[in-house]
């Protein structure tokens, strides 16, 4: 179903927006009844700086409304365990596993649209080695005492001394 463009006002970006804050993705955004289609917000993003900003704005919060919901998905037990035809509680597996699927959908999706703050930490150690005759004096004789002082396994890991 194709939909009409509809021209920016800033009544309908308020309410995409307020939409957003409460956790309503744009896909169900955009299919609700008076609603502009997404290539009408993708115009006004690209063409209208406000709203822009207030979507942006909006984003965020809505990776908000998701991780406090996480909590909640993760929380609720109250399908994980069903009456069988026996009259015996038995585990709802397909019910605990769908409430997996749901976190992790929130949580990928966090992590791609707010990365700094719910994306995977990496963490490098860097070593920089540098020529000697790039090194002051200083810098030679500082190496030189600490590989003096730490006996030959010390220093620049070639037993110690300075080529």
């Amino acid at each position: 179903m194709s939909r009409k463009y509809l021209a920016y006002s800033p009544e309908l970006a308020d309410r995409v927006c307020e939409l957003m804050i409460e956790g309503v993705s744009l896909r169900a955004i955009c299919e609700m009844s008076g609603m502009p289609a997404r290539r009408s917000i993708f115009y006004w993003l690209q063409n209208n700086g406000e709203f822009r900003e207030r979507y942006e704005i909006a984003r965020l919060m809505q990776v908000e409304y998701w991780a406090h919901e996480i909590i909640e998905i993760a929380d609720d037990t109250s399908g994980d365990f069903v009456i069988n035809e026996r009259g015996e509680r038995t585990v709802d597996h397909e019910n605990i596993n769908r409430a997996r699927l749901r976190v992790d959908a929130r949580k990928w999706l966090m992590s791609k649209l707010h990365p700094q703050r719910y994306g995977d930490r990496v963490t490098a150690d860097v070593t920089v080695r540098r020529e000697v005759r790039e090194l002051s004096e200083a810098d030679l004789l500082r190496i030189a005492g600490s590989a003096a002082a730490d006996g030959p396994e010390a220093g620049d890991g070639e037993g110690g001394t300075v080529h």
